[in-house]
C-alpha cells in the first residue's frame, strides 16, 4: 500500500508540472522553455529515483533538446549506459559532443559503443579527435586511445588493431603512435606486432625509460628473458636503478616467472634498502612458496612501518597454513584499516570455523555485513565457502537465498548459489542461475564455463556443454579453470591424447587438486600410472580431503 501511495503522489506530481507547464506556455512563450525544460529534468529525476534509467536519460535528452548543458549531457549519458541502452547512451553521448566539443568522456563512450556495434569507422574517427585534441599532446593522445580500445574484450581484438594499425601509421616516426600500437598488440597476443612496434619506440625515443620497459614486457612475454633482462640492465645503470629494476620484477610477475623476478627484487633491495615494496612483494613470494624463515625475514621489519597492515595480513597467512591458529588470529586482528581490513577480517572466521567454532565465525561476519553495508556479498560469500567447505551445504544455500534477495544484481552470489545447487543434486536451479546470468551477460565466461562443465559432468549434453566452454575460452584464453574444462571436455568425446595437451597447461599454470585429478587420470587412462600416481600424490599432499581427487584415486588407484 505505501508503494502504491508513492507512486501515485509521483503521478500526481508529474500531472501537476505538466498543467503548470501547460499553463505558462499560454502567457510567456521564453518562459514556457525554461518551464518545459525543468519540467523534463525534474521528471527524469524522479525516474532516476525510482531506477527506471532509460526513462531519466530519455527525459534529460528532452530536455537538452531546450537547454544545451553538458553536465545534463553527461548525466544522461551515464544514465543510458546504467539502463545497458546501448542506442540511448549512443544518442546521449553524440548530443553531450554537440553541447561539450572538447568533452573526451563522450567520444571515449562513442568510441565504445561504435566498437562494440561493429562501427569500425566511426571508432577511427572518435581515436583520431582524441590524438588531436588531447590536452597532454599528440604522444598522450595515442597512448589514451590505446588504453581505452584494450579494454574491449578478446574477441574484439582484430578490430581493434583494425583501427590501431592506421592511426599509428598516419605518424609512424613518432614514438607515441608505436608504443600506443606495441600496447594493443602485446594486449591481443599479436607478440611479433609488439615487438616490432615497441622496438621502434625504444629507437624513436632513443632509449626512453617507458619504452624500454614495454620492449622488456613484450620480450617477457614471449620467453626471451635474456634479452628483456639484459635491457633493463643498461636501463638500470643509472640513478633510477631500483625503480626501473622492480617496475621490471612487476611484468615478470605477471608473465609468472617467479624465480627471475625473485632475482630483480633482490637486486631492487640491493640498489634501494629502504624500498619497502620490493621487501614486501619478496615476502609474498616467500609465504606462497612455503619458505615460512624467507618470509619472516622480509615481512617482520615491516611490521614497524607503514605497511604494517599489509604484512600482518601475509604473516597471518603464513600462521594459518602452517595450522599455527593462535597466532594467525593474532596476526589478523592487527590489520584494523583499509580493504586488508577487510581480507583479515574474513581470514578470521575462517580460521574461526577450521577450529570447530563455526557460530562465532559466522556471527563476525554477520556484524561485518550489519557495518559495512556496501561490502556486504563479499561478507555473504565468505559465510558461504566456510560452509560449503564444513560440508553445510543446505545452510550455505539458505544463506545465498537471502544473499541474492538482499543484493539481486550481484552476479557472484548468484554464481555461487549455482555451485551450492549444483552440489545438493539440484540441477535444474542451478543451470537456472547461471542462464539467468547469461541472459544479462552472454559474454559472462565464467558462466559459460561453469554451465558448460556442469553439464559436461552430469548430463550427457556433450556437444552443448564443449560449444559453451570454447566459446569461454575464447573469451579468457588464459584461464585455467576453462583451459581443464576443455581438456576435461575432449577427454569425455575420447579424445584422450588432445586432453592430455590442454590439462597439462591447465596444471602447469594452477595446480589445483581437481586439475590434478582430471590431469591424473587422463595420464592412467594412456598407460602413464607412475605420472599419475605422482601428480595425485603431490595434490593429496596439499589438499587430503578434496572431493573430486579423493573420488578419482579412489575410484582408480585403490
Amino acid at each position: 500500500m505505501q508503494l502504491l501511495g508513492l507512486s501515485a503522489l509521483l503521478l500526481v506530481s508529474v500531472q501537476t508540472l505538466a498543467a503548470e507547464q501547460a499553463r505558462t506556455a499560454q502567457t510567456a512563450p521564453f518562459a514556457s522553455q525554461e518551464a518545459n525544460a525543468q519540467f523534463h529534468v525534474m521528471a527524469g529525476e524522479m525516474a532516476a529515483n525510482r531506477q527506471q534509467p532509460a526513462v531519466a536519460a530519455q527525459e534529460f535528452l528532452k530536455a537538452l533538446a531546450i537547454t544545451p548543458d553538458p553536465d545534463l549531457a553527461q548525466r544522461a549519458t551515464q544514465l543510458a549506459l546504467l539502463a545497458k541502452d546501448a542506442g540511448l547512451a549512443m544518442q546521449a553521448a553524440q548530443r553531450w559532443l554537440v553541447v561539450e566539443p572538447n568533452a573526451l568522456e563522450a567520444r571515449e563512450v562513442i568510441a565504445r559503443l561504435a566498437l562494440e556495434a561493429g562501427d569500425k569507422a566511426e571508432v577511427q574517427r572518435q581515436a583520431e579527435a582524441i590524438v588531436e585534441g588531447h590536452a597532454g599532446g599528440r604522444d598522450d593522445g595515442y597512448r589514451h586511445v590505446a588504453l581505452l580500445l584494450a579494454q574491449a574484450g578478446n574477441e574484439q581484438g582484430p578490430a581493434v588493431l583494425e583501427v590501431m594499425k592506421p592511426l599509428a601509421g598516419r605518424e609512424p616516426q613518432r614514438a607515441g603512435a608505436q608504443h600506443a600500437l606495441a600496447l594493443v598488440a602485446l594486449r591481443y597476443e599479436d607478440l611479433p606486432l609488439a615487438e616490432t612496434s615497441a622496438r621502434k619506440a625504444v629507437e624513436l625515443s632513443k632509449g626512453a625509460e617507458e619504452e624500454t620497459l614495454l620492449l622488456a614486457g613484450v620480450l617477457v612475454r614471449q620467453k626471451k628473458l635474456d634479452e628483456a633482462t639484459a635491457l633493463i640492465d643498461k636501463l638500470a645503470a643509472g640513478t633510477k636503478g631500483a625503480t626501473i629494476r622492480y617496475a621490471y620484477a612487476r611484468l615478470l610477475l605477471e608473465a609468472e616467472q617467479r624465480d627471475a623476478a625473485r632475482s630483480q627484487l633482490q637486486k631492487t633491495l640491493a640498489a634501494n634498502p629502504k624500498m619497502d615494496e620490493a621487501r614486501f612483494a619478496l615476502g609474498v613470494l616467500a609465504v606462497s612458496d612455503q619458505q615460512y624463515a624467507e618470509a619472516e625475514k622480509y615481512l617482520q621489519p615491516l611490521m614497524q612501518g607503514e605497511r604494517v597492515q599489509e604484512a600482518a595480513l601475509q604473516l597471518g597467512r603464513m600462521e594459518e597454513s602452517r595450522k599455527n591458529w593462535a597466532q594467525a588470529l593474532a596476526y589478523y586482528a592487527k590489520v584494523t584499516t583499509g580493504m586488508p581490513a577487510v581480507e583479515a577480517l574474513m581470514r578470521r572466521a575462517s580460521v574461526l570455523a577450521e577450529n570447530g567454532q563455526m557460530a562465532a565465525a559466522r556471527s563476525l561476519l554477520a556484524q561485518a555485513r550489519d557495518q559495512l553495508p556496501p561490502l556486504g556479498p563479499r561478507f555473504y560469500r565468505a559465510e558461504a565457502e566456510i560452509l560449503i567447505d564444513a560440508n553445510e551445504n543446505a545452510e550455505a544455500l539458505k544463506l545465498l537465498d537471502e544473499a541474492v534477495g538482499d543484493y539481486p544484481e550481484d552476479g557472484d552470489l548468484v554464481y555461487s548459489r549455482s555451485l551450492v545447487h549444483e552440489r545438493l543434486g539440484q540441477l535444474p536451479l542451478a543451470e537456472k542461475d547461471l542462464r539467468s546470468l547469461l541472459a544479462e551477460n552472454p559474454d559472462d565466461a565464467r558462466a559459460l564455463n561453469g554451465l558448460g562443465y556442469m553439464l559436461l559432468v552430469h548430463t550427457k549434453r556433450l556437444d552443448e556443454a564443449t560449444e559453451m566452454i570454447r566459446r569461454a575460452h575464447t573469451l579468457e584464453p588464459e584461464d585455467a579453470a576453462i583451459i581443464d574444462s576443455l581438456g576435461w571436455a575432449e577427454y569425455k568425446r575420447g579424445r584422450t591424447r588432445e586432453a592430455l595437451t590442454w590439462l597439462q597447461q591447465a596444471y602447469d599454470k594452477f595446480p589445483d587438486p581437481e586439475v590434478a585429478a582430471h590431469l591424473g587420470e587422463v595420464l592412467w587412462a594412456l598407460g602413464e600410472k607412475d605420472r599419475a600416481r605422482d601428480i595425485w600424490d603431490k595434490a593429496l599432499a596439499d589438499d587430503p580431503d578434496h572431493r573430486v581427487l579423493k573420488e578419482t584415486v579412489q575410484r582408480l588407484a585403490r
